[in-house]
């Protein structure tokens, strides 16, 4: 058996849903910039689907998800904080991937209808690791978290 060195078969290739999909052209090699972008982008593709899966919402897998926003109870600085909590844990359970480092809110000018996050991560590579920051956009109304 002969193997296209072209065709990555490496991390960076996408999740495997992407790879299994027969009308997508296989995915080729580039540089290490490239394979590091192409690895990025799987992993914020796999964090939104993640974190927009509600805890309880899965029968297979209870604790997949976040719990619901909607605490009136809580406080805003009470929300933030619980919330960053809830995202570092999830992400710690289902995307190995990822070395979380930290979870920040962020103040939200441009966008007052939601809540602003940024994840600073530590991200395996091919040779090394890198230190990458991921925004994250939670859309308080229809209760959706956008990957920036």
């Amino acid at each position: 058996m002969t193997v296209n060195p072209a065709v990555s078969s490496g991390p960076a290739s996408g999740s495997l849903f992407q790879r299994l999909e027969p009308d997508l052209p296989p995915r080729r090699l580039g540089n290490r910039q490239a394979q590091g972008s192409g690895q990025v982008q799987a992993i914020k593709n796999n964090l939104e689907h993640l974190l927009n899966a509600r805890r309880g919402g899965s029968q297979s897998c209870p604790g997949l998800g976040l719990p619901d926003m909607n605490d009136a109870g809580a406080g805003q600085m009470e929300l933030r904080a619980q919330i960053c909590q809830d995202i570092r844990e999830m992400i710690a359970l289902y995307e190995p991937r990822v070395r979380v480092l930290d979870v920040r809110p962020l103040a939200s000018a441009e966008q007052p209808l939601g809540l602003c996050f940024r994840l600073h991560c530590q991200i395996p590579l091919v040779e090394a690791s890198d230190q990458v920051e991921i925004d994250l956009l939670l859309h308080r109304r229809q209760q959706r978290i956008q990957v920036l």
